[in-house]
């Protein structure tokens, strides 16, 4: 009894575990793109930073900071969801100089799932 339970379960197991993959793998919340490019190089200073995700945002937990290469804050404007796309987080930069520095994203899903990263880019 105990092996046609086993012989049973097992390969129901694997099919819900190979039906559920896809939808836990793309559960969170991921930066597909970010202008200025990550790790890129502008030469003209942005006066916006444009970061999109792979799904919707919520505006209420949704940030990005950025720094100068020696670490000091950079503005102190919040970054606003773009009204036409709620997957691109915005942050009006103001006249950056030419160096390094680091933006720094957190940002929840419409799923409620977080997500955070960094990256740095240049400007010439």
């Amino acid at each position: 009894m105990k092996a046609l339970r086993s012989n049973l379960i097992a390969p129901l197991v694997a099919t819900l575990a190979i039906a559920f993959a896809p939808t836990i793998a793309f559960a969170h919340g991921k930066l597909e793109s970010a202008e200025p490019s990550v790790n890129g190089t502008v030469s003209t200073a942005p006066d916006l930073l444009r970061l999109t995700f792979n799904e919707d945002l919520e505006p209420a937990f949704s940030t990005i900071k950025v720094a100068d290469a020696k670490g000091a804050a950079i503005g102190d404007e919040k970054a606003k969801i773009d009204p036409a796309n709620k997957r691109v987080l915005t942050l009006a930069v103001p006249k950056l100089a030419a160096g390094t520095y680091s933006v720094q994203w957190a940002v929840m899903t419409g799923d409620s799932h977080k997500a955070k990263g960094t990256y740095k880019f240049s400007v010439n």
